[in-house]
């Protein structure tokens, strides 16, 4: 009878051990599963500030060309003017 009794114990103990390890696995996965996602996250905040920069970038480069554009005009504008005055 004590044998019964021990591997009864033995049973309920090892059934005790597998439920906690699922609860412990689960609550890991869920764990994972939000670390993930903050990543995830975080990583789309990166590509579109990214992104932004990018469009931040072209405009500037589109600034570049249009102000180099009015300073050659500037200049021309300055040799007639020069031009005109020295007919006068």
């Amino acid at each position: 009878m004590t044998i019964e009794i021990s591997i009864l114990i033995a049973v309920i103990g090892c059934f005790i051990g597998i439920g906690g390890w699922f609860k412990g696995r689960d609550s890991k996965i869920a764990a994972d599963a939000e670390w993930k996602g903050t990543v995830n996250a975080k990583l789309d905040v990166i590509v579109g500030i990214k992104e932004n920069v990018e469009e931040i970038e072209s405009r500037i480069a589109e600034c570049d060309r249009r102000i180099i554009a009015v300073e050659q005009s500037n200049i021309s504008l300055h040799k007639r003017l020069e031009s005109l005055e020295v007919n006068k």
